[in-house]
């Protein structure tokens, strides 16, 4: 199994964090405690069942305890991998989401808006840093 780094094209709301280079890096200039959110389009063209796994990767090192196993049920088949993940972060740290998959044919897939739905992206990420909510109880 070869692992990849998902990529991120666009960025909605950026207040202390950056997309770097290459785009899976996703940077943040407050030391805090950030909690990151994710959501993958997961689809397969593979007819046997497959799984996938996604973790979570902070400068260049692989977090302990931070990888999830989804398994895919045969061409067609599309699910939504979500969680989350709470990680203390200095300044200048970067963070990456990588996955792998038993076959090629399972993919991390975005599809185009059609009349009655938005654009789907294939991956969502939100990064929130939680040092600003110590002492709000």
């Amino acid at each position: 199994n070869t692992a990849y780094a998902m990529t991120f094209n666009t960025t909605d709301l950026s207040v202390g964090g950056t997309i770097g280079t290459p785009t899976s890096r996703v940077y943040v200039d407050t030391p805090g405690v950030y909690n990151i959110q994710f959501s993958a389009q997961v689809n397969t063209t593979v007819s046997t069942d497959q799984l996938l796994w996604i973790w979570l990767r902070k400068n260049g090192v692989d977090v302990p305890a931070s990888a999830g196993q989804v398994r895919t049920k045969g061409n067609g088949d599309a699910s939504i991998a979500a969680w989350n993940y709470l990680l203390e972060m200095n300044q200048g740290d970067y963070l990456e989401l990588m996955w792998a998959a038993d076959d090629v044919g399972v993919q991390l897939q975005a599809f185009a808006a059609s009349a009655f739905h938005p654009s789907i992206p294939s991956v969502i990420l939100t990064v929130t840093n939680n040092i600003s909510s110590e002492g709000n109880y």
